[in-house]
C-alpha cells in the first residue's frame, strides 16, 4: 500500500500537471485571439471608424477614379466601374474583374454577388447601401491630391508601405524626366492644356486630370498667366472662341484634346468642331500653332489622374515636349 506521503506527492504532481495544461491552453487561446485581432484594422475615415480586413482579398471599387490607386498598391479588384475597362493602361490590369457600373449608376446586385470584403467609393448617395453589403470606405473626391489620396487608400487597404514605395519610385522617375526635359525645353516655357467638345472649349489647370498634375506640379512648368488665373483655382475653365488669344497667346506649346465617345460625346461631332476651331484665324495665329508645337492627346488616356494614368502621361508628355 502507498503511504500517505506518496499519495500527497502524486496529488501534487497531478495538480502541477493540470496547471501546466491550463497555462498552455490559455497561451494557445491568447495566441489565437491575438492572431484574430491582427486580421482586422480600424480605418478612421470620412464616415468614422470602420473595421476592415488587414489583408483584403476581394476589393470592389465602385468609382472609376480610384481604380488606378488600388492597382498601384498591388491589389487587383474583383469589381471595378467605368472607363477603366477601355483605357489602354488600365485595361490589361483589370482583366478578369467584373464591371459593376459606370458614371450613370452601379449594380448593387452584381457587387453583392462578388462577395467583397472591402468596397471603396466617393459617392455619398451609395454609401449606406454599399455598407450593408460589406465594410465600405468613403474617400471624398477632390479632398486629396493624387499623392495623399494614394496614401489614404493605402491606409484603408493596409498598404501604406506599398503607397510610399510607389511614390518614391515615381518621384525618382519624375526627376529623371525633368532632367531630360530641361535639356531641350526652357524652364520658363509656358504650356497650356485645351480641350474641344462639340459645343464648348475648355482650358485645364493642375488638378483636374488632362496631364495637369504632371505638367505643372511634377515638371514644374508654368501656364500662361490668364490660364493660371482662371483655370487653376477649380482645375478648369470654359472659354469663348474670341478669348483664345487672351488665354493661349502666351503659350509656347499646347496640348490639345478632343472629347470623344469615351467620355460621353459623339466622336463625329467633336471632330467636326475641332476642324471648325482649328481653321479659325484666332487659332492659327497662336505662336504655338505657328511653330508646330500642338500635341494632341486622347481624352480617354488623359482623363484620369490616378498613379497608373500619371505614370503613362509622364512618358507621353515629356516625349512630346522634347520633340
Amino acid at each position: 500500500m502507498l503511504s500517505l506521503r506518496k499519495y500527497r506527492m502524486i496529488g501534487a504532481a497531478l495538480l502541477i500537471a493540470c496547471l501546466l495544461c491550463l497555462l498552455a491552453a490559455c497561451g494557445t487561446n491568447q495566441t489565437a485571439g491575438e492572431a484574430k485581432k491582427s486580421d482586422v484594422i480600424t480605418y478612421e475615415g470620412a464616415k468614422g471608424p470602420v473595421q476592415l480586413p488587414a489583408n483584403p482579398k476581394r476589393v470592389v471599387v465602385t468609382v472609376q477614379d480610384y481604380v488606378g490607386d488600388v492597382l498601384a498598391l498591388g491589389v487587383k479588384p474583383v469589381g471595378a466601374a467605368g472607363w477603366v475597362f477601355q483605357t489602354p493602361y488600365h485595361q490589361s490590369l483589370v482583366s478578369g474583374a467584373e464591371n459593376v457600373g459606370d458614371m450613370t449608376g452601379i449594380s448593387y446586385e452584381k457587387i453583392l454577388s462578388l462577395n467583397p470584403d472591402v468596397i471603396i467609393t466617393y459617392q455619398e448617395d451609395t454609401y449606406e447601401k454599399l455598407s450593408q453589403i460589406a465594410p465600405t470606405v468613403l474617400i471624398p473626391y477632390g479632398k486629396y491630391n493624387y499623392r495623399d489620396r494614394l496614401l489614404e487608400i493605402g491606409k484603408a487597404l493596409n498598404k501604406t508601405n506599398e503607397a510610399k514605395q510607389w511614390l518614391s519610385r515615381f518621384d525618382q522617375k519624375m526627376q529623371e524626366k525633368k532632367i531630360q526635359l530641361l535639356k531641350t525645353v526652357k524652364p520658363d516655357a509656358k504650356i497650356a492644356i485645351v480641350e474641344i467638345t462639340p459645343k464648348e472649349l475648355f482650358i485645364y489647370g493642375k488638378s483636374f486630370g488632362r496631364g495637369g498634375d504632371i505638367v505643372y506640379n511634377g515638371l514644374g512648368l508654368r501656364a500662361p498667366a490668364k490660364v493660371e488665373q482662371d483655370a487653376f483655382p477649380q482645375g478648369w475653365a470654359k472659354i469663348s472662341l474670341e478669348a483664345i488669344p487672351d488665354y493661349l497667346g502666351q503659350a509656347d506649346q499646347l496640348f490639345l484634346g478632343v472629347r470623344d465617345a469615351a467620355v460621353g460625346t459623339g466622336a463625329g461631332e467633336a471632330e467636326k468642331r475641332k476642324s471648325e476651331v482649328t481653321s479659325l484665324a484666332v487659332w492659327n495665329n497662336l505662336p504655338a500653332v505657328k511653330a508646330g508645337r500642338v500635341h494632341e492627346y486622347s481624352v480617354q488616356s488623359f482623363y484620369f489622374n490616378d498613379p497608373i494614368a500619371l505614370d503613362q502621361q509622364l512618358d507621353f508628355i515629356v516625349d512630346r515636349l522634347t520633340k
